[in-house]
């Protein structure tokens, strides 16, 4: 029960961030204007402490869910995909999907490191000096976090085409061997 709540928790807080984050992107197409270089040095403290907010909150969330997306690849997938095997059973359909789930899992792992190096390397630039960079910094970091969030996406699709998988080897399973239960 707490699992569920972890991640609807978590996907609210995704949803609400990439919505946040698709209409600054839209903006930040545009070079700065002296006015929004004048907000961001006066605001500079404050949007550190807000991206700092963001770094651990996103760490903890990613802590989160890479063990929940790890086990379910090590304790689910990959033994039942064994014991399938161990039976003589064809399990090429599921062990395929587990293969590609595995991928995108270091995929998601990669591509948060990125997205997390490059947040740190935009919180370290003084934002009072060089408001421009500052802002490359913060844009590029957007980026990296919609790939994760894309990275997590493809996770699910990955999820829900094994639970398919499953559904159809029991199906095929049941067909052959006569067996209904």
């Amino acid at each position: 029960m707490m699992k569920r709540i972890v991640l609807v928790g978590f996907a609210m807080l995704l949803s609400t961030s990439m919505a946040f984050i698709a209409v600054e992107a839209t903006r930040a197409q545009a070079a700065l204007t002296d006015e929004q270089r004048d907000r961001i040095v006066a605001n500079c403290v404050s949007i550190k402490n807000t991206l700092n907010q963001l770094k651990v909150s996103d760490a903890l969330l990613r802590v989160n869910r890479g063990q929940i997306y790890e086990s379910m690849r090590s304790k689910l997938m990959e033994p039942f995909n064994d014991r399938l095997a161990n039976n003589s059973l064809d399990a090429r359909g599921l062990v395929a999907v587990t293969t590609s789930y595995g991928i995108e899992l270091n995929a998601f792992r990669s591509d948060y490191q990125n997205y997390e190096r490059q947040l740190i390397a935009a919180i370290r630039i003084d934002c009072t000096e060089d408001p421009d960079a500052f802002h490359v910094a913060i844009e590029n970091a957007r980026t990296l976090r919609q790939q994760v969030n894309d990275d997590v996406q493809r996770l699910h699709e990955f999820i829900d085409d094994y639970r398919n998988a499953v559904s159809d080897f029991r199906l095929n399973y049941e067909r052959v061997s006569g067996d209904s239960r």
